[in-house]
């Protein structure tokens, strides 16, 4: 695992992380509302992550990312049969396929664009996609649809976590962000991870050099969508149900703020920027009811002063210590 990170800083962050957040847990046992909380944030970490690798390492922007997250938990309340107990194991299967398969008939569409013309194309699939599910009545409207039973996650007879256990589910979720961080970076580090690199740093050179940048560019784009999906599946088991304001055109729009937040391509940076934006929100809600004003002030004051984000301010220091 020594080798899936990029920099001293970016390992001294993650091994501090993860050893902090294995203990959380245990300071609010009574108090199970900030284990939720940090659960929903590590959930959220989880789709910001693949849309960092879509906008940071692939170079393909995208307004639309959200509509895979609220499909994740559409497809289980969908395929789940009502007041049934079923496997997670075999229906987080079930939705990365499908999710897969329908983010490989949209990424045919809109990888046909680029740019302004991707932005705005993605945007009105995910918002087309939204109005369905917010006027169908078999899809609960607005109200959506509520997952009653959750899952069992036995394997082989043997049953390790409770999910409705907020304790239980929290490491799920810290398990779930562990394996998909390093995914993204076993990925990247891959023959096919510098593909992506060299299209994404000059897409001429790499067709001259007879690589097919729109198979590249797909397979990224099935892989970052469906571990949004898996994200947002997670998301409708902590909640118990999912509606359309998963999908809604904000939520991809401030998932990118998050990024680029923490540091736009760095993997590592989407948890920071997740942390970083949820505490504050949290924080200056409770603070005063100008809110909104406070936090968008924050915000614009840290992208302009954090040129690399929060990731690249860690990197600076790292570096300014070494010499």
């Amino acid at each position: 695992m020594m080798s899936v990170f990029s920099s001293k800083a970016e390992k001294v962050f993650i091994y501090v992380f993860f050893f902090i957040a294995l203990g959380i847990p245990l300071f609010f046992y009574e108090n199970t509302f900030y284990v939720n909380k940090v659960s929903t944030m590590l959930i959220l970490s989880i789709f910001v992550m693949s849309l960092d690798y879509l906008v940071g390492k692939t170079g393909l922007i995208t307004l639309g990312h959200a509509m895979f997250y609220g499909l994740g938990g559409y497809l289980f309340a969908i395929m789940v049969p009502e007041y049934e107990e079923v496997n997670f194991w075999i229906y987080t299967f079930y939705i990365m396929v499908a999710s897969a398969v329908i983010a490989l008939i949209v990424g045919f569409i809109v990888l046909r664009t680029s740019g302004i013309y991707m932005i705005m194309i993605t945007l009105a699939l995910a918002q087309m996609t939204f109005y369905f599910f917010a006027d169908s009545t078999e899809f609960g409207g607005l109200d959506g649809l509520f997952i009653y039973i959750k899952p069992e996650t036995s394997i082989f007879g043997l049953n390790f976590l409770d999910l409705d256990n907020e304790i239980h589910f929290y490491y799920l979720c810290l398990l779930s962000l562990l394996n998909c961080y390093v995914f993204f970076k076993i990925t990247l580090q891959s023959r096919f991870g510098r593909v992506i690199n060299a299209i994404k740093d000059n897409p001429e050179r790499a067709t001259a050099l007879g690589y097919n940048i729109f198979h590249f560019r797909l397979i990224a784009y099935v892989l970052s969508s469906s571990l949004a999906a898996y994200a947002g599946y997670l998301f409708a088991l902590q909640y118990g149900f999912v509606n359309p304001t998963m999908m809604a055109w904000d939520v991809s729009a401030t998932a990118l703020v998050m990024a680029i937040l923490g540091g736009l391509g760095t993997v590592f940076g989407a948890i920071l920027g997740v942390f970083v934006y949820e505490s504050l929100h949290y924080g200056i809600e409770h603070m005063t009811q100008y809110w909104m004003f406070w936090m968008g002030s924050l915000i614009i004051i840290m992208v302009l002063a954090l040129r690399n984000g929060i990731a690249g301010l860690i990197e600076q220091i790292a570096v300014g210590k070494r010499k």
